[in-house]
């Protein structure tokens, strides 16, 4: 099925008002970030990896949170001992996305072409040879187990080419002073198309996703991550990506992602008040335990809110205090529990922060129901 050209713009009546709230919640969220350059970066590191686990999550993968951080952790210290091939793949998303937030920063939005594209499933799809990293397909796909009975099946290979120039076009949009359309329309049309075009052999789905937070920070804007609340609502989400692919129906896609854009604000910023209240509390926590303060374990629990999964070599890399200083630290968070044993092995001890870690998926149906009311007629 040859998809028609990108439209320039949806007029959907029925989503004005989520449409205003989307916009509304993202200027707050800018604001919010702001205001709070401290935690930014160590909140969005995580988000960042959260995206990533659940981004793979809708292909398959079964690697969590968790396992991603592990397998960072081992990854850059080369401790890495049994390969894990999820955690390998959901660990690969990531460095595609940084791969795609360092050409925005040298390129601006110019750097949103087919180069980056191909750029980043070339990292994704790594070490996989019959998924032609970085090539674009030459031969028919489908989506489906067979393709006589295929859910869909995307354009002949001829056509992927020009359709691609023509999105590309789309990720470049320059305002052309007579009416400028907003970026979370651009992206509503831009994912759909892209999904539509279908134009690698596998990992469509994980590329078109990165395009979201990309296309927000082209714009100056904080990289919305939208994958963890499309996962709460996969079936909708591949319904309605189906609506826009074989009947043209926008509404179903376009209500779904304002709503995720409006969920993911609401919940990012309650981690920066719920991270916090947790740093406090630790605080707290080593003042009553009457821990010097220029003990290690204060610079850990810094470094906790931004990586909660931790070995105490990493704590030696991360703080610069010594091995022993580092391994009372840990000793001391795990006796006040807010640190816990991740494994149970004697070599390669790993810890968490499991508050950190529950606030990450704490209260993602409740943003997402608060985002449906607002769509909802009267």
């Amino acid at each position: 099925m040859v998809p028609p050209v990108v439209p320039s713009r949806l007029d959907i009546p029925g989503c004005y008002g989520l449409l205003a709230s989307a916009r509304s919640e993202l200027q707050h969220l800018a604001e919010t970030i702001e205001q709070n350059e401290a935690n930014a970066h160590v909140l969005m590191r995580m988000l960042n990896r959260r995206e990533a686990v659940d981004s793979s999550q809708i292909e398959g993968t079964q690697t969590g949170f968790d396992g991603l951080l592990l397998h960072e952790l081992e990854t850059e210290a080369n401790e890495v001992e049994e390969e894990d091939e999820d955690a390998k793949e959901t660990f690969a998303y990531l460095r595609a996305f940084m791969a795609g937030c360092r050409a925005l920063e040298a390129r601006g939005k110019a750097a949103l072409d087919l180069d980056l594209l191909r750029g980043m499933h070339a990292i994704l799809m790594a070490g996989q040879p019959a998924k032609t990293p970085g090539r674009v397909r030459e031969i028919q796909n489908y989506i489906g187990m067979r393709l006589e009975t295929a859910a869909y099946v995307p354009p002949p290979a001829a056509e992927v080419d020009r359709l691609l120039a023509d999105l590309i076009g789309l990720l470049q949009y320059e305002p052309d002073g007579v009416m400028e359309v907003s970026v979370l329309v651009r992206a509503v049309i831009a994912h759909a198309q892209f999904e539509a075009i279908h134009p690698f052999l596998d990992g469509n789905g994980r590329i078109g996703r990165l395009l979201f937070p990309l296309m927000f920070q082209a714009e100056g804007l904080p990289p919305i991550h939208l994958a963890t609340f499309l996962k709460v609502r996969q079936r909708e989400y591949y319904d309605a990506l189906l609506a826009v692919q074989t009947r043209l129906d926008w509404e179903p896609w376009l209500r779904l992602f304002l709503e995720c854009v409006i969920a993911s604000c609401k919940h990012t910023m309650q981690l920066f008040g719920h991270l916090q209240r947790l740093q406090a509390q630790w605080r707290e926590k080593l003042t009553a335990a009457r821990k010097r303060k220029h003990a290690a374990a204060w610079k850990l629990i810094d470094l906790l809110l931004g990586q909660p999964v931790i070995n105490v070599n990493e704590v030696v890399r991360k703080t610069g205090v010594t091995f022993p200083a580092a391994n009372q630290a840990v000793i001391d968070l795990v006796a006040l529990d807010i640190l816990r044993p991740a494994n149970q092995q004697r070599r390669h001890r790993v810890f968490h922060a499991h508050e950190v870690m529950n606030a990450l998926y704490t209260g993602l149906d409740k943003v997402l129901e608060q985002a449906a009311v607002l769509g909802r007629p009267g």
